[in-house]
């Protein structure tokens, strides 16, 4: 009976320390109000991105700018606890009164709470006259360009430049697919494959017409900003000072979940593996906010950036993370990113630089 209870305190000491904060996403959720909402209607619901065995209670907290870690909250948006209220035991947000400014967007943060700790995210309220049409989700996208497996689609005022270089650093990235049997490339074809491009985060947090339809127009989707292309950032090594270029992270995603997800089905089971093994040596350590489902896919980028060279001032264990060094820190994971990709000499020269 000692044994029995003295097992059940332990037990019950283990569960107590590995019990954390709630984690919600570090991006946002959007909810649409239109004039035909009624006080109490539930507009959705919002959820942490992993379980957690604590009671969670749910706030909602007025917009500060610049007081979330994305920066999605800037000066003059409107107050979203001015529109809508949350459950405080479910995480439903509800509609309280019809905003004051429509066609208008609204903000606010969540912040999910319990004994251990708290987490904010990013809430926006996207107040319209009446509901999006499917027609019309695509109408925000005034420039639209094909290369290749995936065609990528701007809103205008997004650089022609900019929407030309992430074009190409999508051809570069499929190259060495090209060169093969071209099964990535074919199955990206497949799945409808679109980056969507737009001028700032603000522009496309408020895209509701585009998302409410997105399933329903069969494309599958990743999404970039002009304000996170940065041509010159690969091309110079990533060096300080330089804003890091998004490019090649959200592309390699759409080309990851739409095609070597399809192709390479064993491959993705070693990148899992390779993830897990590198969270528990402390290489790689995903972030607040990320799911689960994503580890695989951040990791793979962070292995892509090694390979190309742009974390070449960091070190794990006194080797520099260098193209070089990858195979030394991770073998597996070099031998992925090797088998997927062009080397960053063969890159370069698709893209036109001198390595």
């Amino acid at each position: 009976m000692v044994r029995v209870c003295s097992l059940f305190l332990v037990l019950c000491f283990t569960t107590r320390v590995l019990a954390e904060k709630p984690i919600v996403t570090d991006e946002f959720d959007r909810v649409l109000v239109t004039p035909a909402h009624l006080k109490g209607d539930v507009l959705g619901e919002i959820e942490l991105v992993k379980p957690n065995s604590l009671e969670t209670s749910w706030s909602l907290v007025k917009p500060t700018p610049y007081g979330d870690p994305r920066r999605y909250l800037r000066p003059g948006q409107h107050d979203a606890t001015e529109v809508v209220s949350i459950d405080s035991k479910t995480g439903e947000v509800i509609f309280e009164r019809q905003p004051k400014v429509v066609p208008g967007e609204y903000y606010a943060e969540v912040r999910a709470t319990n004994s251990d700790g708290w987490m904010e995210q990013v809430l926006i309220v996207i107040a319209l006259p009446a509901l999006p049409l499917l027609e019309n989700a695509l109408d925000i996208f005034t420039q639209r360009y094909t290369n290749g497996a995936i065609g990528f689609y701007a809103t205008s005022g997004v650089a022609a430049e900019k929407l030309q270089y992430a074009a190409s650093i999508a051809s570069a990235l499929l190259a060495k697919d090209r060169r093969g049997d071209g099964r990535v490339s074919r199955y990206v074809a497949e799945a409808n494959a679109v980056m969507t491009l737009f001028e700032t985060f603000e522009e496309r947090n408020e895209a509701i017409g585009f998302y409410l339809h997105e399933r329903d127009l069969k494309i599958q989707n990743q999404d970039l900003q002009d304000e996170e292309i940065i041509p010159d950032f690969l091309r110079l090594g990533g060096p300080d000072g330089v804003r890091r270029d998004a490019s090649v992270e959200e592309i390699t995603h759409l080309i990851h979940r739409a095609g070597i997800v399809r192709a390479y089905p064993g491959l993705q089971k070693r990148l899992e593996a390779a993830t897990n093994t590198a969270i528990s040596r402390g290489f790689w350590v995903p972030q607040d906010g990320l799911p689960e489902d994503s580890y695989a896919d951040e990791y793979l980028i962070y292995g892509l950036d090694i390979y190309y060279g742009v974390h070449t001032s960091s070190e794990f264990e006194g080797l520099r993370l260098t193209p070089d060094n990858l195979r030394i820190v991770d073998e597996e994971l070099h031998d992925i990113v090797s088998f997927l990709f062009p080397t960053r000499e063969e890159l370069f020269r698709s893209m036109g630089w001198r390595p």
